[in-house]
């Protein structure tokens, strides 16, 4: 008899810990793309959770696979929709249903050309300053790989001839080849234009200035919006996840020194977010204000327990 009373009474003790109920659900599983800022945000929103009991999982693919992913309920979560530039990925999913915008994370990307400091207070501050100084930049832009949509962008520019940028070309190459012959370039002095975003390392790195768009430049040079998206019922099953994802939002500033740590500076992405964590604890707290667990007890206090 006491045999069998003790399994009834084991369930119903591991079914009233919140760690023990934690271990039992399925673990988060965020969508990551192999982009540093990505990488290193997923992995304090992973270590935080893991802190208040749940288990999570990273799975690097690129976007095409993280939508199909959340469409299929094989992916939980995203913290990397860029958007408009995601927008032929996202919008269908939104408009079925299958997913929902929790939060837009960082509200202040950009994507434009830029030029170093000294270029700029010679005067080149827009697209339309270019072109009156095209023998000093050689009429070359320097951009990444040919077929992403920054280069096609540019292709379309010239082309067109759109602000007089018609008799220039650029060379497309893989983001570090490109910024390496950037930073060269202007350790010599030498006038420079060349695709540019943040948040990224480069923006730690260089002292330069994003030039203004103008009329034709629109699908290069844009101001982004990058959100945090999960499947439909994530909601129901992860409450108290999905309470802190709708409260995590981060600086392109703040994250371009998570993208240098990690993608320059070499420092592995767990060690980063730890970290970042034990010294932001006052920015934390504002991503968890209001989460409790199961049992009451405040997010905050299992996390302090954790990382202090």
């Amino acid at each position: 008899m006491k045999k069998s009373l003790t399994i009834p009474c084991l369930a119903i003790i591991l079914f009233l810990s919140w760690g023990s109920v934690s271990l039992a659900q399925d673990p988060i599983r965020f969508g990551v793309p192999p982009w540093p800022g990505v990488e290193v945000k997923t992995e304090i929103a992973a270590q935080l959770l893991e802190a208040l009991g749940y288990a999570t999982e990273q799975i690097q693919v690129g976007p095409p696979v993280v939508y199909k992913g959340m469409e299929n309920g094989d992916v939980d979560a995203f913290l990397g929709a860029w958007t408009p530039q995601q927008n032929p990925l996202l919008t269908p999913l939104l408009e079925k249903g299958a997913v929902e915008i929790v939060q837009t994370n960082l509200d202040d990307a950009l994507i434009s050309l830029c030029v170093p400091d000294y270029v700029a207070e010679e005067g080149v501050q827009s697209f339309a300053d270019l072109a009156a100084h095209g023998d000093k930049f050689s009429r070359h832009i320097y951009n990444i790989e040919v077929g992403s949509p920054m280069h096609t962008a540019m292709e379309e520019i010239i082309a067109n001839n759109v602000a007089g940028l018609g008799d220039w070309d650029q060379t497309g190459t893989t983001t570090p080849i490109m910024l390496a012959e950037v930073m060269r370039l202007i350790d010599n002095g030498q006038w420079v234009a060349f695709a540019c975003w943040k948040p990224h390392w480069m923006n730690i790195r260089i002292d330069m200035e994003y030039l203004e768009p103008v009329q034709g430049t629109e699908s290069f040079a844009s101001a982004s919006l990058i959100h945090t998206v999960v499947r439909d019922g994530f909601k129901a099953q992860y409450p108290d996840a999905y309470q802190f994802l709708q409260q995590m939002t981060v600086t392109s500033e703040t994250q371009s020194l998570w993208i240098n740590a990690y993608g320059q500076e070499g420092l592995p992405a767990a060690e980063v977010a730890g970290t970042w964590i034990k010294n932001n604890m006052d920015i934390v707290s504002g991503w968890f204000a209001g989460v409790s667990t199961p049992d009451g007890t405040p997010a905050m206090e299992l996390i302090q327990n954790t990382f202090n």
